[in-house]
């Protein structure tokens, strides 16, 4: 999605030419972009922001964007958001070879179909993600709801990706489109939380192949070293003392 011109505060950036992406090492919606890139060979200007200190919230930044969010594309001047809207803008736009668009009809429905439902989910990764996998330094993330209806809700979604994934080696057919790397990193997220991908087999397996690929690959190991192996600790002690994702979706199957 394209932002206004006269929504943009911060005048400066609708002179910039090239192609700039504010980013996250470890924002779902950060990463998802980036891997595109990577696919695609799409050399762009970096400028990272760093959501642990609340750059977001910087009166620049939410100049730019005022949802205070990431990513954000700029391209030429011109402002986009919403991480879905940007791989599609990218590879319509940069993909000379090997587009990750759908190529009938049909397919293109079904990517717009599974783009939502991925984007309905968000609000529910980020408690996962608060609950089960990072620290709210800052207080800003979801309440967490006792009656686990955030974890049936990936249930359902992700045993129709199963039934998708049954008869194809991609969710759109056998090569890998922008459905793929869209879901990418909620399924990723999801198996690092102790989802219990034994209950989807075609998935798990579809996860796995996905993760050999070199940009999906290079991706899950960015950021600092210091902030991967912190965060794995703190993954580790919190599935001990505190939240169980596999717990927890035990406890709501049981309810069901």
């Amino acid at each position: 999605m394209q932002i206004d011109d006269a929504m943009i505060k911060t005048r400066e950036v609708t002179q910039w030419r090239g192609l700039h992406l504010f980013h996250y090492d470890h924002s779902s919606c950060s990463q998802k972009v980036r891997i595109l890139m990577r696919e695609l060979g799409i050399n762009f200007y970096s400028h990272p922001v760093n959501l642990m200190r609340g750059a977001q919230r910087s009166d620049w930044y939410l100049g730019i964007n005022a949802r205070g969010q990431v990513p954000v594309l700029i391209h030429d001047g011109a402002v986009h958001v919403e991480s879905n809207d940007i791989i599609q803008y990218l590879d319509q736009t940069f993909a000379r070879e090997g587009s990750f668009l759908p190529t009938t009809d049909a397919e293109k429905k079904t990517l717009s179909s599974l783009m939502k439902l991925e984007e309905q989910l968000h609000q529910d990764l980020r408690v996962v993600t608060f609950t089960y996998l990072a620290p709210d330094l800052d207080n800003h993330a979801p309440a967490f709801d006792e009656s686990l209806a955030f974890l049936g809700r990936f249930h359902s979604a992700l045993t129709e990706l199963e039934r998708m994934l049954e008869s194809k080696h991609y969710l759109l057919g056998e090569r890998i489109t922008l459905a793929d790397i869209s879901w990418f990193i909620t399924l990723h997220r999801l198996d690092l939380a102790g989802y219990p991908f034994r209950l989807h087999q075609s998935l798990r397996h579809y996860l796995s192949r996905l993760r050999q690929r070199s940009a999906f690959k290079t991706e899950l190991a960015a950021g600092s070293l210091g902030v991967r192996v912190g965060a794995t600790i703190y993954r580790h002690f919190t599935r001990l003392f505190r939240h169980s994702l596999a717990r927890d979706f035990q406890r709501w199957h049981d309810n069901q």
